[in-house]
């Protein structure tokens, strides 16, 4: 019996509750915009939580980083808006200077014990040449909480504000290089794009048409190959139980 048949790989599209966790504004527009206008279309209940307000991500010097958040802040709730997002929990870290992975992990196990998603979704940790360390750290402490969530032992002051311990289901991983579950986003990639520049300080115009948007759309039409349909997105989806000494997890 292979890793597969014993431990199946969970379907994304039979969840209920997403918890989407990401680093900065954007990133979920980018990586999930189509499968989160999907599910909500659905009656998927899908949440946000940003580990930052993004606010060092901005190229005119004249800006402050309070000025950076507020924008983005207001940019990701219409984002969130349209796409049919129930909640934007901002974890109120800092852009591009995260903690040590430990305060993040506590953060975000309070968080899915919180909201008690089917899925959470985030970012793969494990992408290589990823340079950004808030991208590696914030998608990697998702991960972890996904494991120490269900334990009461862990993080156990969480019970006496009456969060409960909470196990998920799977956990999908967009931008991965290794994925498994493939989304057809044809439907809803109008809404995806437009979610998209709703970030109006992070993709003007000339960056949108001319590198933005056709690495996004060549991106998803390679993927919708493997869905059957034009445009796709792609995650590598496993469940806890592969994500702990499966040697094989990185061939499902």
């Amino acid at each position: 019996m292979n890793l597969r048949d014993a431990i199946p790989i969970p379907e994304l599209r039979r969840a209920r509750k997403v918890l989407a966790i990401f680093p900065h504004p954007d990133d979920a527009e980018l990586a999930a915009g189509g499968t989160v206008a999907l599910l909500t279309s659905e009656g998927v209940q899908v949440t946000y939580a940003l580990a930052t307000d993004g606010e060092m991500g901005a190229f005119d010097p004249s800006l402050t980083p309070q000025d950076v958040s507020k924008t983005r802040r207001a940019e990701q709730e219409e984002a969130a808006r349209l796409l049919g997002v129930s909640q934007v929990m901002w974890l109120g870290f800092r852009d591009g200077f995260l903690p040590d992975i430990e305060i993040l992990r506590k953060s975000m196990v309070g968080v899915i014990r919180q909201t008690r998603p089917d899925f959470v979704m985030t970012l793969d940790p494990w992408l290589p040449y990823e340079a950004h360390p808030d991208h590696r750290t914030a998608s990697l402490a998702a991960v972890e909480a996904c494991t120490f969530a269900s334990m009461p032992l862990y993080y156990a002051e969480d019970l006496r504000d009456g969060l409960l311990p909470w196990g998920v289901t799977g956990i999908a991983m967009a931008f991965s290089a290794k994925p498994n579950t493939y989304i057809n986003v044809d439907h809803v990639w109008e809404k995806k794009i437009d979610a998209c520049l709703c970030h109006r300080s992070q993709f003007p115009k000339p960056q949108w048409e001319g590198m933005f948007y056709p690495l996004i759309q060549s991106k998803a039409m390679e993927w919708g190959q493997q869905a059957g349909s034009t445009y796709a997105e792609a995650f590598k989806v496993l469940s806890p139980f592969h994500l702990h000494i499966m040697v094989d997890a990185w061939r499902m």
